[in-house]
Protein backbone atom coordinates (compact mmCIF):
# COMPACT_ATOMS: atom_id res chain seq x y z
CA UNK A 1 0.00 0.00 0.00
CA UNK A 2 2.40 2.12 0.78
CA UNK A 3 4.39 1.94 -2.31
CA UNK A 4 1.18 2.30 -3.76
CA UNK A 5 0.73 5.55 -2.41
CA UNK A 6 4.03 6.59 -3.22
CA UNK A 7 3.66 6.18 -6.88
CA UNK A 8 0.33 7.89 -6.91
CA UNK A 9 2.08 10.84 -5.15
CA UNK A 10 5.24 10.87 -7.75
CA UNK A 11 2.83 10.90 -10.55
CA UNK A 12 0.48 13.78 -8.68
CA UNK A 13 3.71 15.58 -8.28
CA UNK A 14 5.13 15.19 -11.95
CA UNK A 15 1.90 15.91 -13.36
CA UNK A 16 1.52 19.48 -11.65
CA UNK A 17 5.69 19.87 -12.38
CA UNK A 18 4.56 19.08 -16.05
CA UNK A 19 1.67 21.29 -16.19
CA UNK A 20 3.51 24.21 -14.81
CA UNK A 21 6.35 24.11 -17.07
CA UNK A 22 4.19 24.04 -20.25
CA UNK A 23 1.73 26.92 -18.46
CA UNK A 24 4.50 29.43 -18.23
CA UNK A 25 6.13 28.37 -21.32
CA UNK A 26 9.14 26.81 -20.15
CA UNK A 27 8.86 22.94 -21.16
CA UNK A 28 11.43 22.36 -23.99
CA UNK A 29 11.81 19.55 -26.20
CA UNK A 30 15.41 17.41 -26.28
CA UNK A 31 15.72 15.65 -29.99
CA UNK A 32 17.59 13.10 -31.03
CA UNK A 33 17.19 10.13 -33.06
CA UNK A 34 15.71 6.95 -31.58
CA UNK A 35 13.73 3.34 -32.17
CA UNK A 36 10.22 3.37 -33.09
CA UNK A 37 10.08 -0.42 -32.22
CA UNK A 38 12.45 -0.04 -28.64
CA UNK A 39 9.38 3.09 -27.97
CA UNK A 40 6.30 0.28 -28.55
CA UNK A 41 8.09 -2.68 -26.86
CA UNK A 42 9.33 -0.33 -23.52
CA UNK A 43 5.52 1.10 -23.43
CA UNK A 44 4.32 -2.95 -23.61
CA UNK A 45 6.84 -3.48 -20.54
CA UNK A 46 4.51 -0.25 -18.55
CA UNK A 47 1.08 -1.37 -20.00
CA UNK A 48 1.86 -4.97 -18.96
CA UNK A 49 2.38 -3.74 -15.29
CA UNK A 50 -0.83 -1.53 -14.87
CA UNK A 51 -3.12 -4.79 -16.23
CA UNK A 52 -3.12 -6.41 -12.79
CA UNK A 53 -5.76 -8.84 -12.98
CA UNK A 54 -8.25 -7.36 -15.74
CA UNK A 55 -9.91 -9.20 -18.77
CA UNK A 56 -7.96 -6.59 -21.30
CA UNK A 57 -5.63 -7.28 -24.01
CA UNK A 58 -3.08 -5.19 -25.52
CA UNK A 59 -2.53 -5.62 -28.52
CA UNK A 60 0.07 -3.50 -30.59
CA UNK A 61 0.21 -2.97 -34.60
CA UNK A 62 2.90 -1.46 -36.29
CA UNK A 63 3.26 -0.55 -39.86
CA UNK A 64 6.04 -2.46 -41.47
CA UNK A 65 7.26 -0.22 -43.95
CA UNK A 66 8.08 2.35 -41.09
CA UNK A 67 12.31 3.16 -41.07
CA UNK A 68 14.19 1.98 -38.10
CA UNK A 69 14.60 5.36 -36.68
CA UNK A 70 13.15 8.87 -35.97
CA UNK A 71 13.95 12.16 -35.17
CA UNK A 72 12.13 13.60 -31.54
CA UNK A 73 11.62 13.58 -27.96
CA UNK A 74 11.41 10.45 -27.30
CA UNK A 75 10.73 10.87 -23.28
CA UNK A 76 7.90 13.03 -24.26
CA UNK A 77 6.20 10.77 -26.90
CA UNK A 78 6.57 8.33 -24.61
CA UNK A 79 4.71 10.40 -22.06
CA UNK A 80 1.84 10.58 -24.84
CA UNK A 81 1.46 7.14 -25.41
CA UNK A 82 1.50 6.08 -21.67
CA UNK A 83 -0.81 8.67 -20.74
CA UNK A 84 -2.76 7.74 -23.78
CA UNK A 85 -2.53 3.79 -23.47
CA UNK A 86 -2.68 3.88 -19.69
CA UNK A 87 -5.66 5.45 -19.61
CA UNK A 88 -7.26 3.06 -21.95
CA UNK A 89 -6.21 0.31 -20.30
CA UNK A 90 -7.52 1.64 -16.86
CA UNK A 91 -10.71 2.39 -18.36
CA UNK A 92 -11.35 -0.71 -20.30
CA UNK A 93 -13.45 -3.59 -17.83
CA UNK A 94 -13.66 -5.86 -20.88
CA UNK A 95 -12.19 -6.70 -24.90
CA UNK A 96 -8.90 -5.14 -25.60
CA UNK A 97 -6.81 -2.18 -26.54
CA UNK A 98 -5.40 -1.31 -29.51
CA UNK A 99 -1.80 0.76 -29.82
CA UNK A 100 -1.02 1.04 -33.84
CA UNK A 101 1.69 2.98 -35.62
CA UNK A 102 1.11 4.10 -39.21
CA UNK A 103 3.11 6.11 -41.44
CA UNK A 104 0.74 8.61 -43.20
CA UNK A 105 0.51 9.45 -47.22
CA UNK A 106 -0.12 12.42 -48.74
CA UNK A 107 -3.03 13.73 -50.75
CA UNK A 108 -0.81 12.86 -53.76
CA UNK A 109 -0.35 9.25 -52.59
CA UNK A 110 3.34 10.10 -51.58
CA UNK A 111 4.67 8.69 -48.51
CA UNK A 112 5.16 11.80 -46.20
CA UNK A 113 7.22 9.13 -43.39
CA UNK A 114 11.18 8.62 -44.95
CA UNK A 115 13.78 9.24 -43.16
CA UNK A 116 15.30 9.58 -39.74
CA UNK A 117 16.67 13.44 -40.78
CA UNK A 118 13.51 14.87 -42.07
CA UNK A 119 10.92 15.96 -40.68
CA UNK A 120 8.20 12.36 -41.10
CA UNK A 121 4.50 12.02 -40.25
CA UNK A 122 3.48 9.46 -38.28
CA UNK A 123 0.04 8.46 -36.42
CA UNK A 124 -0.32 6.94 -33.53
CA UNK A 125 -3.66 5.56 -32.65
CA UNK A 126 -5.43 4.08 -29.12
CA UNK A 127 -8.53 2.44 -29.41
CA UNK A 128 -10.09 1.05 -26.72
CA UNK A 129 -13.34 -1.04 -26.11
CA UNK A 130 -14.53 1.04 -22.88
CA UNK A 131 -17.12 2.59 -22.04
CA UNK A 132 -16.51 5.57 -24.21
CA UNK A 133 -17.57 9.25 -23.74
CA UNK A 134 -21.07 11.37 -23.70
CA UNK A 135 -21.33 14.64 -25.92
CA UNK A 136 -20.78 16.73 -22.83
CA UNK A 137 -17.24 14.56 -21.70
CA UNK A 138 -15.82 14.85 -24.98
CA UNK A 139 -16.12 18.93 -24.78
CA UNK A 140 -14.33 19.68 -21.50
CA UNK A 141 -11.92 15.94 -21.39
CA UNK A 142 -8.84 18.04 -22.29
CA UNK A 143 -9.23 20.53 -19.56
CA UNK A 144 -7.48 20.81 -16.37
CA UNK A 145 -8.92 18.71 -13.53
CA UNK A 146 -11.38 16.68 -15.59
CA UNK A 147 -11.77 13.01 -14.93
CA UNK A 148 -14.72 12.18 -16.92
CA UNK A 149 -18.12 10.89 -15.71
CA UNK A 150 -17.71 10.14 -11.62
CA UNK A 151 -20.64 7.54 -12.01
CA UNK A 152 -18.41 5.85 -13.96
CA UNK A 153 -15.10 6.02 -12.50
CA UNK A 154 -15.23 7.88 -9.28
CA UNK A 155 -13.21 4.95 -7.79
CA UNK A 156 -10.14 5.45 -10.39
CA UNK A 157 -6.78 7.45 -9.48
CA UNK A 158 -5.71 10.45 -10.86
CA UNK A 159 -4.95 14.47 -11.21
CA UNK A 160 -6.76 14.85 -14.12
CA UNK A 161 -4.19 16.52 -16.01
CA UNK A 162 -2.62 13.27 -17.79
CA UNK A 163 -4.73 14.22 -20.94
CA UNK A 164 -4.23 17.90 -20.62
CA UNK A 165 -0.67 17.11 -20.43
CA UNK A 166 -0.87 15.19 -23.78
CA UNK A 167 -2.59 17.77 -25.74
CA UNK A 168 -0.11 20.50 -24.94
CA UNK A 169 2.97 18.03 -25.18
CA UNK A 170 1.01 16.99 -28.64
CA UNK A 171 0.96 20.89 -29.49
CA UNK A 172 3.98 21.56 -28.43
CA UNK A 173 5.92 18.60 -30.74
CA UNK A 174 3.85 20.14 -33.87
CA UNK A 175 1.41 17.98 -33.98
CA UNK A 176 -2.39 17.08 -33.77
CA UNK A 177 -4.04 15.26 -31.26
CA UNK A 178 -8.00 14.23 -31.39
CA UNK A 179 -10.58 11.74 -30.39
CA UNK A 180 -13.51 10.11 -31.55
CA UNK A 181 -15.99 8.52 -28.87
CA UNK A 182 -19.45 7.69 -27.66
CA UNK A 183 -20.88 5.87 -24.84
CA UNK A 184 -20.77 2.62 -24.96
CA UNK A 185 -18.58 2.22 -27.89
CA UNK A 186 -15.31 2.75 -26.90
CA UNK A 187 -12.87 5.96 -27.29
CA UNK A 188 -9.70 6.53 -30.37
CA UNK A 189 -7.45 8.60 -29.36
CA UNK A 190 -5.24 10.15 -32.76
CA UNK A 191 -2.20 11.26 -32.55
CA UNK A 192 -0.23 12.80 -35.86
CA UNK A 193 3.22 14.08 -35.16
CA UNK A 194 6.12 14.94 -36.89
CA UNK A 195 9.45 13.11 -36.55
Amino acid sequence: KAQVAARSLLELLNDILDFSKMDAGKMQLELHAFELEGLMRDLAVVLGGTQGDSDVEVVFDMDPDLPAAVHGDRLRLQQILINLAGNAVKFTQHGQVLVSLKRLASASGQVTLRVAHQREMARFEIEDTGPGMSAEELERVFEPFERGSAGRRASEAGTGLGLTITSLLTSLMGGELTLRSAVGQGSTFSVRLYL
